[in-house]
């Protein structure tokens, strides 16, 4: 047997489930992981080893200390982009796209979004999901540009929203805070603000007054496919790309979402009838019919309510579907198709390839880079 590799993991922000994805490439690499630091975070003065695995903050101590070990080093976040270092990170900007493809499947017009703080990664989140809205012609009012900690401030920021206004913030924690100040203010929850956050750490979201939705970002595959990456790194390979970011779970849907906001009782029904039979071949006529409406009622309410036809809601509904189903599994192209309603997998990727420009195969290749 060789010489077993010693690894230091120095998290700047340390997050548990990506200590359990490099955990878990270490003992099948029968790698010696020295995490000594984390009980105080001393960072050790001459410490000797093969390779880094760290998720830099804003620490200048960090930032030395992992130049001057001139060894091996991938960084799990996007936080120093000035640093050139190869890195393993979250896709923010299929978060931000998947936090308001959420909304709009709920038949929100009025969206927001909240972050306690300003950085690269809550940046990336914010342009994505305004982006996605306004492809759909949905404006985002942005809430932390002044005064984004001032609870005063942002109580009455929620106040003069125009209701029902759904909120995309930057993490649970938000989520969470903006729940307190809404509670403190008589807003009721998802009735006056809806609320998404992102994380899904259950510890938060199950124990607010009302229980949060929030996406699901894979951070044990972060730290696993960050291990991965520093052990070719140590092997002296070239890397194809310096930068793997690693596309969202989904959404775990919880009371804070969990109503939709349509004021039309019709079309609200049909909403919650695409919802339930997205994956079957329906159109409009069978909506009508199961709704008993003539088509051309429900075309116009329909269009009125949600600024866009019944077949547009449904194709971008489906569209959504499937590529969170290439970005979290390895299901078949045919498959997938079939799954999300398509009538067969060329008129499928046909489709796909028409919104976002790559077919099926080649969304699911870049996902897996």
């Amino acid at each position: 047997m060789g010489r077993r590799k010693h690894i230091l993991m120095v998290l700047g922000s340390y997050d548990q489930k990506a200590h359990e994805g490099i955990a878990r490439y270490a003992g099948q690499h029968s790698w010696h992981l020295d995490v000594s630091i984390l009980k105080d975070f001393q960072l050790p003065e001459h410490w000797k080893g093969d390779g880094i695995i760290t998720s830099l903050n804003f620490s200048r101590q960090l930032e030395e200390f992992v130049l001057r070990a001139a060894v091996p080093t991938v960084d799990l976040s996007i936080w120093r982009e000035d640093i050139d270092l190869p890195r393993v990170a979250a896709d923010n900007a299929a978060l931000g796209r998947l936090g308001a493809e959420h909304f709009i499947a709920l038949g929100h017009r009025n969206c927001a979004w909240f972050g306690l703080a300003i950085n690269p990664v809550s940046r990336t989140r914010y342009q994505a999901y305004r982006d996605t809205l306004a492809s759909v012609g949905i404006d985002c009012v942005r809430l932390d540009t002044v005064k984004a900690q001032d609870a005063a401030y942002i109580s009455q920021r929620l106040l003069d929203l125009p209701k029902p206004c759904a909120i995309y913030t930057k993490s649970d924690y938000d989520s969470a805070w903006l729940a307190n100040l809404c509670h403190e203010a008589g807003l009721r929850i998802p009735d006056d603000i809806a609320l998404l956050g992102a994380d899904d750490n259950a510890l938060i979201c199950d124990s607010q007054w009302v229980s949060l939705s929030s996406v699901r970002y894979d951070l044990g595959r972060i730290g696993y496919e960050g291990a991965a990456m520093l052990d070719r790194l140590i092997a002296g390979e070239v890397l194809e790309t310096r930068l793997k970011l690693i596309p969202p779970q989904g959404i775990t849907v919880r009371q804070s979402t969990d109503a939709l906001a349509v004021a039309d009782p019709l079309i609200r029904e049909a909403l919650a009838y695409l919802q339930a039979h997205l994956r079957h071949s329906i159109g409009t006529t069978q909506i009508a019919d199961h709704l008993g409406v003539s088509r051309r009622l429900l075309e116009l309410r329909f269009r009125a309510a949600m600024h866009s036809s019944i077949r547009e809601y449904l194709i971008r509904c489906r569209l959504a579907e499937a590529r969170r189903m290439l970005s979290s599994g390895r299901e078949p192209i045919e498959t997938i198709a079939a799954l999300t309603g398509f009538c067969n997998a060329p008129h499928f990727s046909r489709t796909f390839k028409r919104e976002f420009g790559l077919t099926p195969s080649e969304f699911r290749s870049q996902q897996d880079t």
